[in-house]
């Protein structure tokens, strides 16, 4: 549980982001020695329930796992990520340890319908990408590590990984260059700035596409906001839909002329926000962040209205000021 990124390493900012994430029943940071076990035995509970969250959104049958005509076709290659043991039936168990909105299961999905696109099964020559689609031919020509000239299931996947890697952020002076998606591991990340670089003022966002765990998100983008620190884009910058939101934790926040902010509505596996009612308890982590940063409600219904979880609006610059994105004019 102290791992949050995997790694086999704890850090101590991750161990400290860890233990100030589960808290005390009065709010008060940390938790009790003695209740150590009682947390372990909650947290194996919370994970078997959103796993079971997450087969409920697509049983049909009420067996209490999902059986792959059951899953729609645009998950298919998750489906098939989760599926362990191969017999075309997704069990509590097969992914009670998985996180199912997490970057894994995402570029498994996108692998199997490139597999699927080019008619292939275990490998796909880079040749024969080229003469379909130079542009992605591009994209992807460096994945092929072993030099065989084709690129597997699993080098696909390696190479979206690091396409899609954790945010993480390199200093340069008063400043700290932030680059990646925002992650269970970006909180102790932005701590571990605070922490060992006290010289940094301002996080400039270079290019950071989204987020794949709201509640990290929003957690790390409050400790920017209540250390005093600046969120700034370049012109060769972009930030899009949890990029943004933690664009919004600058005191300070600026951009130059070219600079992207992407927004969209959030969602998951089987459900966006805009599906949502508007007096929903779901909107509610999004309203209050919007109130804390000095960002009018009206921006979030924006994002839920600008273009669905798999489509981007880009903000022109008369939204950037209608919804306060800056506190100075663009360079």
């Amino acid at each position: 549980m102290l791992d949050i990124d995997g790694d086999g390493v704890i850090s101590p900012m991750e161990a400290a982001d860890a233990i100030d994430a589960f808290g005390l029943d009065d709010g008060t940071p940390g938790i009790y020695v003695d209740e150590v076990n009682e947390i372990l035995d909650e947290e194996i509970a919370y994970k078997r329930e959103y796993a079971m969250d997450y087969i409920s959104e697509f049983d049909e049958n009420g067996d209490r796992q999902l059986q792959f005509s059951e899953v729609p076709e645009e998950y298919e290659g998750a489906a098939h990520y989760l599926d362990l043991n191969s017999d075309s039936v997704i069990t509590l168990d097969e992914i009670v340890h998985v996180e199912v909105d997490g970057l894994e299961v995402y570029a498994a999905n996108e692998v199997h319908f490139i597999f699927k696109e080019f008619d292939a099964v275990d490998a796909i020559a880079l040749d024969f990408i080229q003469s379909v689609d130079e542009e992605f031919y591009e994209l992807v020509s460096t994945f092929d590590e072993d030099d065989s000239k084709t690129i597997s299931r699993e080098e696909f996947m390696q190479g979206f990984l690091a396409l899609d890697s954790p945010a993480a952020f390199d200093i340069d002076g008063d400043r700290a260059i932030m680059t990646g998606i925002i992650g269970p591991s970006t909180p102790y990340k932005v701590m571990e700035l605070i922490f060992n670089h006290p010289e940094v003022k301002t996080i400039v966002m270079q290019e950071v596409p989204g987020s794949m765990d709201d509640d990290s998100c929003l957690r790390a983008a409050r400790m920017v906001r209540s250390h005093g620190l600046n969120t700034h884009v370049p012109s060769d910058g972009s930030v899009e839909s949890g990029g943004t939101d933690f664009f919004q934790s600058g005191v300070e926040r600026t951009c130059e002329k070219g600079a992207k902010f992407g927004i969209h509505s959030w969602g998951d596996f089987g459900s966006e926000g805009r599906e949502f009612p508007k007096d929903s308890e779901v909107h509610e982590m999004y309203l209050e962040y919007c109130d804390d940063m000095g960002i009018p409600r009206s921006f979030y219904w924006r994002t839920l209205d600008a273009a669905g979880f798999d489509d981007i609006h880009y903000m022109t610059d008369e939204e950037l000021k209608k919804y306060k994105m800056l506190t100075s004019p663009i360079e």
